[in-house]
């Protein structure tokens, strides 16, 4: 037995340098407060970089917009953003916050979207080919954007998701959204997680993001590294006051959340990772809860591995 627990003692430790700290940290996503109560009129409507545990928000800079109200990162892993005041699809810099519309700094507007002032409450991500998917969630619709042009085109017919979706999130072929929480009049609108199909624009419901999400109006939603889905709520003017932002970790096969943590006030948009878990697309079922060859999975495959050597070893020792 004393063999054996020395056999176990050296398997933990070596599972335990496996692990180390930045394994199981949680991650840090990008996030714009395109509302805020900040008195510097360059720390709202700035890029934020947040811990996703705590909620601490590190000032990146100003996006010189007014209105960005979606983030998504490319397979690259750069990132991109959509600006409702002027319909404009952005290049953001993660180093300075500095955002430029796509085609040049002339190509304002660049959406083709009229008229140039219609409201769609922008969301966005991106799949494993590299396209970009844009959601409104005033009109219900889906677009892809021309990144070359940043020009939108309409999927399927207007209004076909038949839910207010506000922000979307891919994983391999999985395509979940999150539905505005409050409308314009303070009424419950749809604090929900989607499943969306992209080819046909259309939306069906997995279920509530339950007690744990406080009233918000707008969200941002993207799936970690490692296959966990995040969302960010802007809580700013519910029930007339200036709230946190609510960071909230949600089962994709239920939809039901879980509150992390509070940050800055008016958060609405979130980029945590470029496309994951390409290279299992078609593979994993519907609502898988801890995506294969996750580091977390692999973690646990590799002390079985080494808890079944020790194991034959003492065994043949005995």
């Amino acid at each position: 037995m004393r063999r054996l627990a020395h056999v176990l003692h050296g398997a933990l430790a070596a599972v335990a340098l496996t692990v180390a700290v930045p394994l199981w940290a949680e991650p840090y996503g990008y996030s714009v407060n395109s509302r805020g109560v900040e008195r510097d009129d360059q720390r709202v409507n700035a890029l934020w970089r947040i811990d996703l545990s705590s909620g601490n928000a590190e000032y990146v800079g100003w996006t010189s917009f007014l209105d960005v109200e979606a983030l998504a990162l490319s397979p690259e892993g750069a990132l991109y953003g959509a600006d409702d005041e002027s319909n404009t699809l952005l290049r953001v810099s993660t180093v300075t916050g500095l955002a430029q519309p796509i085609g040049g700094t002339g190509n304002r507007h660049n959406s083709g979207l009229v008229p140039l002032n219609r409201k769609l409450d922008f969301g966005m991500t991106f799949n494993c080919d590299g396209e970009l998917f844009v959601v409104s969630d005033v009109e219900q619709s889906l677009f892809q954007a021309d990144l070359e042009t940043g020009r939108l085109e309409l999927v399927g017919s207007e209004g076909s998701l038949h839910a207010p979706i506000t922000d979307l999130a891919i994983r391999a072929d999985e395509v979940f959204g999150i539905g505005v929480g409050l409308t314009s009049e303070g009424r419950e609108a749809a604090p929900n997680l989607y499943r969306v199909d992209l080819a046909s624009a259309s939306a069906e419901l997995i279920g509530p993001l339950g007690p744990a999400a406080a009233a918000y109006n707008n969200a941002g939603l993207s799936f970690d590294q490692d296959g966990t889905l995040w969302a960010i709520t802007d809580r700013r003017a519910v029930g007339g006051q200036d709230l946190p932002s609510q960071i909230l970790r949600i089962d994709p096969s239920t939809g039901r959340a879980d509150l992390v943590a509070e940050s800055i006030v008016g958060l609405e948009s979130l980029a945590v990772a470029p496309p994951i878990l390409c290279n299992l697309r078609d593979a994993l079922p519907p609502g898988h809860p801890i995506p294969l060859l996750s580091r977390p999975a692999l973690v646990v495959m590799l002390f079985a591995m080494l808890l079944l050597g020790g194991l034959r070893l003492h065994t043949r020792n005995s």
